[in-house]
């Protein structure tokens, strides 16, 4: 069974110091290209107020993970970088060690003092084995969530993708807590359907789960 994990890896060397020294550029990586010949490099976008930018842009001089960089483009307040790794940034890649177990990385984020990691597992010991992995490069591992994906939620429960997706956002922004941290209309808005049709899907979507489970007490 197949799953969704949100982590973060601390002591991670890519970028430390131009990281630390502008916190508040916010980095988005991408792509990653890892070359046995070329060495790894990263395609990142960074995003924050001009004066901020071209601090970063000088950080990244004096980042010891960082042999070579340029900057790609720049549209307003955001920049396309591309960096080749030096071998201490090295340690923080584990791109390779993600593709030999069938991982699939969603979205990276690097900020001040750690990078988070959004990434789809095919499984629990994929997960424990990329652990491992992070263990041995000195990688700090901490689990933010875990939940399954929405592909095996629709298939289990014979949903359909689109309720699928909207019974988890309604899970996840509270729509069936009590009291309610969202109402069906702000819901609505989000996927630009009227509040009707999300409530037919909502309705549609809990009636299905609702006879999988009681035909599986049966």
């Amino acid at each position: 069974m197949s799953f969704i994990a949100e982590y973060s890896l601390s002591n991670h060397p890519i970028m430390r110091i131009a990281r630390r020294r502008v916190p508040e550029v916010t980095i988005e990586v991408e792509d990653e290209q890892s070359d046995r010949h070329d060495g790894s490099h990263l395609i990142f976008r960074a995003s924050g107020a001009t004066e901020a930018l071209e601090r970063f842009f000088e950080a990244l001089a004096d980042d010891r993970s960082v042999d070579e960089f340029e900057r790609l483009s720049t549209v307003s307040e955001r920049c396309l970088f591309r960096v080749r790794l030096a071998p201490e940034g090295e340690r923080g890649m584990t791109y390779a060690d993600a593709f030999e177990l069938g991982i699939t990385f969603l979205d990276i984020e690097l900020r001040a003092e750690s990078v988070r990691y959004r990434a789809h597992f095919p499984s629990r010991e994929a997960l424990a084995a990329y652990r491992e992995r992070c263990d041995e490069r000195e990688l700090a591992f901490s689990l933010r969530r875990l939940y399954r994906s929405e592909d095996d939620a629709a298939e289990r429960y014979d949903l359909t993708p689109r309720q699928a997706d909207v019974l988890r956002r309604a899970l996840e922004r509270g729509y069936f807590d009590v009291p309610r941290k969202v109402s069906a209309e702000e819901l609505a808005e989000e996927f630009e359907i009227s509040s009707q049709a999300l409530s037919a899907l909502l309705r549609r979507g809990q009636r299905t789960i609702l006879r999988d489970a009681f035909d599986d007490e049966e």
